[in-house]
């Protein structure tokens, strides 16, 4: 049995790429609504229009034959119903918020057991009721979007549930000789039926008339459509290229360079669509190639945009501008591989076209396929050789040491191509497989939404490195310089234009673009989370404003830390502390305006907060504990930036308070971290907490039989001279005792700067060294008077052992000497 419907036994066309750009664009037209569609949505059909086109879903749904065109038109229908109801349920009534505003201002509904006065309880049940009236509408839309929601999730999956059993359709193998002598059977009675309308038409008296009144413009056609893809668009492309290799400065080169990418695209297409524009013009074409005739341009477009993607990723005889960093060899391959890539494309839209305009057999159909599908697993499969050939032997970068090459090894573009290879040669071992056993349709969506998806990358990375140009332009930085490669820069362009791609790949791998505009509406209406409603615009709007607060207290930090505090007599900790609390000020109100702007309700936030408190009293209780001692420590200022402290068994500077920890700078130079809650809980020794005057204790010892009073003026002396001693206090002298082998004083005195007190000490001792030995006093040191008991009996053994061991030494040979 025949079957006409290409739809039914091909399964959904693979578009190109420019007809899957083409149906995003108007998808994402769609999703802004004109002015006379908002109007139509906001007054919703009225109920009986309602119920009817309910009831014509449910039979439809029912009826369980409905094709994929009937469904979709039904879905158009019932989403517009949708639309309406949403549109209607998020206005609102006014009346009911007016009334409702009254009822507020009667004050809350007593409790159970209570009274209220007769005349407020009268007015408050006929506001309730009047109330409950106006709500109605609502109600009614709030209904009637449910069922909406509910007829377009039935809809959806009888639509996806019939594509896929369209792509697990099984057709007669190819593996059967008998399908190839049916196949060809057919193919030549099509042939022949083809140039029979073909003579029939050339034969007509008034096509023959036709051909001669439009004669000349075919030649014209023809002749400027050859000229362009023959003598100027070569000529140009080389003038383009010899300007490029000769132009001096970066701006130049780009410019160049970017004009001949273009050229290559335009004049390519411009010839093409020329040639191309005979067919109508001649209008002698076969019924049966009505829809491949008219398929002529959108096929020339398909493969010159191969040529120009090929020439864009490999660019043979310009290695600077090339995407993908090939060798010359490699790069020639590329570029004959698109090309290749493009006409299989071409030929298997040529194939759906020509199996919608005659009514082929299965079997034939599944025979014509096999030639196709073959072709393209060979192209993907020698596609992705050369993609891992030329992942593996890119050149490293000048400079580059073994430790960076074998990181670059790893690079994410590098496992990313090295993965796309791995898909396409998957998909070029399974297909001929698929096709072999009769899925054509499978066979089909396994090759050619890669070949396209290949195809998408490749514009994807030729606007990634077109707009890393302009931005880096117009920032005035080297795109090849390191400082570009180390931004956030790229990372910023990859993710939007991932996110602009996204929809493009979903299309070519089968999405509809009701799906893509279902997640649009997902995301612009939002997920309900208990009071809280996410959509995309608050999300926007709440990264926003945070972010614009955020900015605006960094601008205000800097201000204050570089033009107003420098002019106040604050010292550095007070500074340090009053920027570091505006921050965290700013941060917080930043934080709640942006939460209140994105409109999300802080009474559920709260009791979210609520139920958090308690996992943070038990599992963040060090943390929190470390932040409010960080609060208090900037509040209080017990210590502050530069003072010299000595808390856990550390003693240093204080270099930096935060909220959790604080960082202090020991002797050794040594950063130690300590959480604020030891500032706070724990003992903690402040040197310059109050003033930087700290007392100094020097112990000195004199031998018995000294001076002392030419010893306490030598050592009162020294401390008056030294320049970071205090006069007052007066450095004291005081005799503590009598040791062992000295007279012990301490001399004790008040220095200006305790941070000075080793070097005071140091200058100190090598005074009063000095000045002591000039004065003959003598500096003691420790004597001990060692006693030895029987000392003949130790000397007789020595002596016994020294007369035991002579002879044995004059047994010695001289030898052994």
């Amino acid at each position: 049995m025949r079957k006409r419907c290409f739809g039914s036994d091909i399964g959904r066309p693979t578009r190109p790429l420019t007809l899957l750009v083409a149906l995003l664009c108007l998808s994402w037209l769609t999703l802004i609504p004109s002015p006379a569609i908002a109007a139509e949505a906001s007054s919703p059909p009225s109920d009986a229009a309602q119920e009817a086109i309910v009831q014509r879903t449910q039979t439809l749904l029912d009826s369980g034959n409905a094709s994929v065109e009937q469904l979709n038109e039904q879905r158009a229908e019932v989403a517009r119903l949708r639309d309406a109801a949403t549109a209607r349920v998020q206005g609102g009534s006014v009346e009911a918020r007016v009334m409702q505003a009254q009822l507020d201002s009667l004050g809350p509904p007593p409790a159970e057991g209570e009274t209220e006065a007769e005349d407020i309880a009268a007015r408050r049940a006929e506001l309730e009721n009047a109330l409950a009236q106006a709500n109605e509408p609502v109600r009614k839309a709030r209904e009637t979007l449910q069922r909406a929601e509910l007829l377009i999730r039935e809809i959806d999956g009888q639509i996806r549930r019939q594509e896929a059993r369209q792509l697990l359709k099984r057709f007669p193998s190819p593996l059967v000789p008998t399908h190839w002598t049916e196949a060809g059977t057919e193919v030549l009675l099509y042939v022949a039926r083809v140039h029979g309308e073909l003579e029939a038409n050339l034969e007509n008296e008034s096509k023959r008339a036709h051909l001669r009144s439009v004669y000349p413009q075919v030649l014209l056609l023809a002749a400027v459509g050859l000229l362009v893809l023959i003598i100027v668009q070569p000529r140009a492309v080389n003038r383009l290229e010899d300007a490029a290799s000769r132009a001096e400065g970066r701006p130049r080169r780009w410019f160049f360079s970017i004009m001949l990418n273009l050229l290559r695209f335009l004049l390519p297409a411009l010839g093409a669509l020329m040639l191309v524009e005979i067919v109508p013009l001649l209008d002698i074409t076969p019924a049966l190639l009505n829809r491949t005739a008219a398929l002529l341009p959108l096929l020339a477009l398909i493969i010159v945009m191969a040529h120009w993607l090929g020439h864009t990723l490999f660019s043979p005889k310009e290695p600077a501008n090339r995407l993908l960093p090939f060798d010359d060899g490699l790069a020639h391959r590329g570029v004959r591989l698109c090309q290749w890539l493009g006409v299989v494309l071409a030929l298997d839209m040529t194939l759906k076209a020509q199996a919608l305009d005659y009514s082929f057999q299965q079997a034939t159909l599944s025979v014509v396929s096999l030639p196709v599908i073959f072709i393209a697993s060979t192209m993907l499969w020698r596609f992705a050789f050369l993609l891992r050939k030329g992942n593996d032997e890119a050149p490293p970068e000048t400079g580059m040491s073994a430790d960076t090459e074998e990181l670059e090894d790893h690079k994410p573009e590098q496992s990313f191509l090295r993965f796309i290879a791995m898909l396409m040669r998957i998909s070029a071992i399974v297909s001929p497989i698929v096709v072999l056993l009769g899925y054509v349709n499978l066979s089909r969506q396994m090759a050619m939404p890669l070949i396209l998806t290949i195809a998408e990358l490749g514009i994807a990375l030729f606007l990634y490195r077109l707009l890393m140009i302009v931005l880096d332009t117009l920032v005035g930085r080297d795109s090849s310089s390191n400082e570009s490669s180390m931004s956030l820069l790229p990372i910023i362009v990859i993710f939007f234009l991932s996110l602009a791609m996204l929809p493009v790949v979903a299309l070519t791998w089968g999405a509809r673009p009701t799906d893509i505009a279902e997640v649009w509406r997902l995301l612009t209406s939002g997920v309900q989370l208990g009071d809280i409603n996410l959509s995309l615009d608050s999300i926007i709007m709440l990264v926003l404003v945070f972010t614009s607060g955020l900015l605006i207290t960094r601008w205000v930090q800097r201000l204050l830390r570089t033009s107003v505090l420098p002019r106040t007599r604050l010292d550095t900790g007070a500074r340090n502390a009053l920027v570091t609390g505006l921050g965290y000020l700013g941060m917080t109100l930043a934080a709640l305006v942006a939460v209140s702007s994105a409109g999300l309700n802080l009474a559920s936030l709260a009791v979210v907060a609520g139920a958090l408190s308690v996992g943070i009293g038990f599992g963040l209780q060090t943390i929190v504990s470390n932040f409010v001692s960080g609060i208090i420590l900037l509040i209080e200022r017990p210590i502050k930036q530069g003072d010299w402290i000595e808390v856990s068994g550390y003693a240093g500077y204080v270099r930096k308070i935060s909220v959790r920890s604080t960082r202090i700078e020991t002797f050794d130079s040594h950063d130690v971290i300590v959480p604020n809650s030891d500032l706070i809980a724990g003992v903690v020794k402040n040197m310059t907490l109050s003033s930087k005057m700290g007392r100094l204790i020097l112990p000195v010892g004199v031998a018995y039989g000294s001076d002392l009073e030419k010893t306490r003026d030598i050592l009162l002396e020294a401390a008056r001279s030294h320049n970071g001693i205090r006069a007052y206090p007066a450095p004291q002298l005081l005799f503590i005792g009598l040791g062992d082998s000295s007279l012990d004083f301490e001399l004790r005195c008040f220095l200006k700067d305790v941070s000075d007190i080793m070097a005071v000490k140091s200058d100190l001792l090598f005074s009063i060294y000095a000045a002591l030995n000039n004065a003959g006093v003598e500096i003691p040191f420790p004597q001990r008077d060692l006693h030895l008991r029987d000392i003949d009996r130790l000397v007789a053994a020595i002596e016994k052992r020294a007369s035991n061991e002579v002879p044995t030494a004059r047994r010695e040979t001289p030898l052994d000497a």
